[in-house]
């Protein structure tokens, strides 16, 4: 499949772009093009340097990517989501779009903060085209561990959202990165209870000098 990861230049983009570089076509997306390329070309050079297979890595901007993409990944700050996605509606078609993306706020600690749809999955949904399939997922995975890849990812993963089959290929994708487990979350109505683990995730490492959480259910 041709994936395309908008913010893909980010901590948590290139964690994605590395880990799934050798099944599939990766688009590295920035609204700069010589960033994304740049960044693209750092991935794949890390990739050879570990020996590692990579189909395909190319750094272009959001709009050429999401055209010829499978996939989007919205791998970007909430407070610039609504912006970004009504600037690149006309791009997209019937992609799946996988959303990560968390409304929150920090004062002393993070608060989530849902807009009125009542989670950012569903805003999103609301914004692109019918024909778009609106998955729910990937909200706590550690960046930073993510992107080292010599490190097993021993959390799962809850994936939400209305379309079977765009949810299937999800948490197929999900298979493929090593000791995740996909678990299915219901539809994209439940996605705000995932969502707000993020900062509740964020506050527990705070308060208790911890880094780096993630979520096992056992």
């Amino acid at each position: 499949m041709k994936i395309a990861i908008l913010g893909g230049t980010g901590s948590i983009g290139e964690g994605f772009a590395l880990r799934w570089a050798g099944k599939h076509d990766i688009l590295v997306c920035s609204r700069e093009l010589d960033k994304a390329v740049s960044s693209a070309d750092e991935y794949k050079n890390l990739l050879t340097y570990k020996g590692m297979q990579c189909c395909s890595m190319t750094g272009c901007v959001n709009e050429n990517a999401i055209e010829g993409a499978d996939i989007v990944v919205l791998s970007v700050p909430y407070q610039g989501v609504v912006t970004l996605l009504k600037n690149l509606y006309p791009y997209f078609k019937n992609q799946i779009v996988i959303s990560l993306v968390v409304p929150m706020k920090k004062n002393n600690f993070f608060e989530y903060m849902p807009p009125e749809q009542g989670s950012a999955a569903l805003e999103i949904q609301d914004i692109l085209p019918k024909s778009v399939k609106v998955v729910s997922s990937y909200h706590n995975i550690s960046a930073r561990k993510l992107a080292q890849l010599d490190l097993e990812l021993n959390y799962d993963v809850v994936v939400c959202g209305d379309d079977d089959d765009a949810k299937h290929t999800v948490m197929e994708l999900t298979h493929e990165i090593k000791s995740l487990r996909p678990l299915d979350g219901g539809g994209l109505a439940s996605s705000y209870m995932i969502e707000s683990l993020t900062p509740f995730l964020i506050n527990l490492a705070m308060r208790n000098g911890l880094s780096d959480l993630g979520v096992k259910f056992v």
